[in-house]
């Protein structure tokens, strides 16, 4: 297995299953040091070696918890303890790789260029009554037909983000072209906040999350996956329901501006 650290972005854990080598890779950008970089899952030790804590690893392991996952990292712990890799505190000894990350380009290139892809348009949502929430998305798109798994990129300036990410049921709601002004309300640009968001349009689905009646369509998502990239939230869930499918023209926003598409068939 391998652990990355890329500068700006939450550490990730490369082929978790392979329990016969284990080292560490550093993507950071100049001006940014190792020892900063290593906080989160250990320390350094000298320039080209750091010690590792095995919960950080079984932290990021998608696999932790199951029990031939937990049998092969418990064997590759003891193979490293008694060749001396391990430390007092159990944390595991790996070499590190440096590399130089690439410098990102800027933030107002990076929107610019990002304007010109077209995307549809999502709210999505959560809670009950009083405890609704939501927010307008155009970052998603779906990842895994067997199972039926979707992502979103929630941004983490958003109030409704803790509930979003929670551990409750949500929904994805794809608007229809004529949905704008819905859209621009939960993107917060309306004046409107929180519960007061939902009109009678919305209606509480069967497993427990508001749905927009009128959209194109909806899913009800069931969380699944959570991470941490940049300033968002990449949250992955289990489709556990679906509505509306309404064959209508929908929201598309592109160049900064909603308009609607060519109508459906």
């Amino acid at each position: 297995m391998r652990l990355v650290i890329t500068t700006g972005c939450a550490p990730r854990l490369e082929s978790a299953t392979d329990f016969k080598r284990f080292s560490l890779r550093l993507d950071l950008v100049p001006g940014h040091d190792h020892l900063t970089a290593l906080a989160p899952v250990g320390e350094a030790d000298g320039d080209s070696h750091a010690w590792v804590r095995p919960d950080a690893l079984r932290a990021l392991s998608p696999h932790a918890g199951q029990s031939d996952w937990e049998e092969g990292f418990a064997a590759m712990l003891r193979f490293a303890a008694q060749h001396g890799w391990t430390d007092a505190h159990g944390r595991i000894r790996a070499h590190i790789e440096s590399t130089e990350a690439a410098i990102p380009v800027a933030p107002d290139v990076f929107r610019a260029a990002m304007r010109r892809f077209a995307s549809g348009v999502c709210i999505v949502a959560t809670g009950a009554g009083e405890e609704r929430c939501g927010m307008t998305v155009s970052a998603f798109t779906s990842v895994s037909a067997d199972p039926p798994l979707v992502l979103v990129c929630l941004n983490r300036a958003s109030s409704a983000h803790a509930r979003l990410t929670g551990d409750g049921v949500y929904s994805i709601n794809i608007l229809a072209a004529g949905q704008a002004e819905l859209a621009m309300r939960f993107a917060g640009q309306t004046g409107i906040h929180g519960a007061a968001r939902f009109d009678a349009r919305w209606q509480q689905a069967a497993h427990g999350a508001p749905v927009l009646r009128d959209c194109l369509q909806s899913l009800i998502c069931a969380p699944s996956a959570r991470h941490e990239a940049g300033s968002h939230t990449l949250l992955v869930g289990q489709v556990i329901g679906t509505g509306g499918g309404a064959g209508r023209a929908a929201l598309l926003n592109f160049d900064g501006t909603l308009q609607p598409t060519g109508q459906a068939a």
